[in-house]
């Protein structure tokens, strides 16, 4: 506890709430909107908010009693969903020091007027910009000092709607519309604010798909659970930017044994995306390097990298390389050139210490030399290409991009697509290495390595190339939660806009997400699409031809409808306890989650 009053989002309230309770139905129109929420100040229009990387927000609720917590009031998983917060409860401290590294204070007031007063007044001093949600009207009157707040927020009534609407319009996820039928206080009638700006977050009605959608979501994943597809799952269900699906399934790992104690999955539990990173980091790092004309899907590999220069991949187009049709092979297990025989560590690349010349992490208690990355390069610029054109699905462009955007922006890769793209978007979740910054129980194991690593891959990445280059590649490493992913899948879905930003260009969307060279090869630039013989195989029966996304090694998936302003993701740890476990596409759970939100979508 910070100063006595920093509250700690206790698991058990995080149980109650993991599947979110569902707002009414809003209105159809340049975004969805409600009447129940009366924005009445909105000092130089700061809400919606805008450029959340630019914000550093510390959300209080506000109480004269720091210790009478409501458990599962759902303030923090409502602001969370959108922006990571600092939370707080009660008064602030005499010097308010954990308050200092703010810009922006989310003020809640779910008590009486009177009471929440004297703590308001001080925060209010703090000269900070202030966003005040109160749940009565009364405190229009009681409290001069919501005068002071840049913006202030109405919600009409205290439970689970009145807030997670309250901070939808904050986000801009929902215009508000609500009126005063007569003043208060001075303040009043209200000012209407744009929605749809980011997700909102409403019932499958909302979204203009039928009602019985979640049950048949929540028996086709009861079915993959029972047959043992995997230990756990999130999934969304997103239409017209709203989000009428939000679940957690299961548990994060297979138990030992029955009697062993199982974690459930919740909504902010984060996932190894594998092969997902290929469409979640590299495509869009390439996506954002071309519109600042630093490559073209026509440059070649010998202009990005100069080590491929006189090599037989020097030539390769760049277009053909991301739809799989360059002649490279799959993939290369370049971890069996790092151990002995007897399985052990080969001490000269790999130790159990980290170091100056040991930096990459590769597992618990297990370090790569530096050397390696250029051992992998050079590994690539070396190998032979298939003797026969086609399509191949390959990985090993994707290891190379990360080098290639240091090059071009003079920052490393992890840095530039978070601070270019999941900032802007508040995916905060989104990254490489999570345990920098999440705690191990946050994520979910994937398998247990007995050949490599001799350990539950938990907290690093399961994909054994990108271990070897410290858990940061182009082609896995990537890890998140259903929600932050959603937020990405939205960009595109909105050719590269998101939170009033264009944060790509919608032409580069639109040709990265095009066929390229079909009938012969059905993939995209980067992205996959429906199979023309089978669309079940990786899409769905009924998926057009326009649609597009991914699968990841490890059980993750997500697919876009654009005719139906439609997506849908899914992610999974299947390779635990073993990567022999085949049930997620031998069920066709992928295809059958995407059939279910298609038929559900049609009149």
């Amino acid at each position: 506890m910070r100063g006595g009053w920093v509250c700690r989002v206790i698991i058990g309230c995080l149980l109650v709430l993991g599947s979110r309770l569902t707002s009414q139905a809003q209105p159809r129109g340049p975004g969805p909107t409600t009447a129940r929420v009366v924005v009445l100040r909105n000092e130089g229009n700061l809400l919606p908010l805008r450029r959340l990387d630019t914000l550093r927000l510390a959300t209080v609720k506000v109480r004269p009693q720091p210790d009478r917590v409501d458990f599962c009031w759902p303030l923090p998983q409502e602001v969370a969903a959108y922006l990571p917060t600092s939370f707080f409860v009660g008064p602030p401290s005499s010097d308010s020091k954990a308050l200092r590294p703010n810009n922006l204070l989310l003020l809640a007031l779910p008590d009486g007027p009177a009471t929440a007063r004297p703590a308001l007044r001080r925060l209010l001093t703090l000269g900070k910009k202030t966003v005040v949600l109160v749940f009565d009207s009364t405190a229009l009157t009681a409290l001069p000092e919501l005068s002071q707040a840049t913006a202030v927020v109405l919600a009409r009534g205290r439970g689970y709607q009145a807030v997670s609407q309250a901070v939808q319009v904050v986000f801009g996820g929902l215009g508000a519309t609500g009126q005063l039928q007569a003043p208060i206080g001075g303040f009043g009638p209200g000012e209407p604010t744009a929605g749809g700006l980011r997700l909102a977050y409403a019932t499958p009605q909302a979204a203009g798909l039928r009602a019985n959608l979640p049950v048949l979501v929540d028996s086709l994943l009861k079915r993959a659970l029972e047959a043992g597809a995997f230990p756990g799952a999130q999934v969304m269900v997103v239409r017209h930017g709203v989000v009428a699906l939000r679940r957690s399934y299961g548990v994060l790992q297979a138990p030992a044994s029955p009697a062993a104690p199982a974690q459930p999955v919740l909504n902010n539990t984060l996932y190894d995306f594998a092969s997902l990173t290929k469409v979640t980091a590299a495509l869009p790092a390439l996506m954002l390097l071309q519109d600042r004309e630093l490559l073209g899907p026509d440059y070649t590999l010998g202009a990005l990298f100069d080590f491929l220069q006189g090599s037989n991949k020097q030539d390769l187009r760049l277009r053909d390389v991301l739809t799989h049709q360059a002649r490279l092979r799959a993939f290369i297990p370049f971890w069996q050139d790092y151990v002995q025989p007897d399985g052990l560590p080969r001490a000269q690349f790999l130790r159990p210490d980290s170091s100056a010349s040991f930096p990459l992490r590769v597992a618990a208690g297990l370090w790569a030399s530096r050397q390696v990355p250029g051992r992998l390069y050079a590994g690539i610029a070396a190998s032979p290409l298939n003797a026969k054109p086609g399509y191949v699905y390959s990985d090993l462009s994707f290891m190379l991009y990360p080098y290639y955007v240091q090059k071009a922006t003079g920052q490393p890769f992890e840095r530039f697509i978070a601070e270019q793209l999941y900032r802007p978007l508040g995916a905060g979740t989104l990254g490489f290495n999570p345990t920098r910054r999440f705690p191990l129980a946050r994520i979910a194991p994937t398998e247990y390595d007995s050949v490599f690593r001799h350990q539950l891959v938990h907290g690093t990445v399961h994909d054994e190339g990108a271990a070897l280059l410290g858990g940061v590649s182009g082609h896995a490493g990537l890890f998140g939660s259903a929600n932050d992913l959603a937020k990405l899948v939205q960009l595109y879905l909105w050719q590269g806009r998101y939170g009033g930003q264009q944060l790509i260009k919608a032409e580069t969307v639109a040709e990265y997400t095009r066929c390229q060279f079909c009938p012969d090869n059905r993939r995209a630039l980067g992205f996959d699409k429906p199979d023309p013989k089978n669309p079940a195989l990786n899409a769905a029966r009924s998926a057009s031809p326009r649609s597009y996304g991914h699968t990841g090694f490890t059980g993750t998936y997500f697919w876009v409808e654009p005719d139906l302003d439609l997506f849908v993701i899914l992610l999974t740890n299947r390779v635990n306890p073993t990567r022999r476990n085949g049930k997620l596409g031998e069920l066709g759970v992928r295809s059958a989650l995407l059939q279910l939100a298609i038929e559900s979508a049609r009149p």
